[in-house]
């Protein structure tokens, strides 16, 4: 557990590096508040989404797989955004 917790605490210490590397420093703030937003209403959803699938389900199992789908798809979408950065940067400037 306090391996997680450790990854989870490096995780938010290093989203604003992350971006600045990715994104420069131009937008930096408005960027990591979008960011911090989005986290805060995960925050507030995921527990409402598990306890509404538990009470129809009755059962984790159900839930886990709604939160695997969601993870899944998020990886897809940060592949994506990610090879499409990629591109855009090896792109030459005229």
């Amino acid at each position: 557990m306090s391996i997680l917790m450790t990854c989870y605490g490096a995780g938010f210490s290093l989203i604003p590096a992350y971006l600045s590397d990715i994104f420069g420093t131009k937008e930096l703030a408005a960027l990591h508040g979008y960011i911090l937003t989005a986290w805060a209403m995960a925050g507030l959803a995921g527990p409402i989404l598990l306890a509404e699938t538990y009470k129809m389900a009755h059962s984790y199992t159900q839930t886990l797989f709604v939160f695997l789908i969601l993870y899944s798809i998020a990886l897809a979408l940060s592949y994506y955004l990610g090879r499409s950065i990629k591109k855009e940067s090896q792109k030459p400037l005229t």
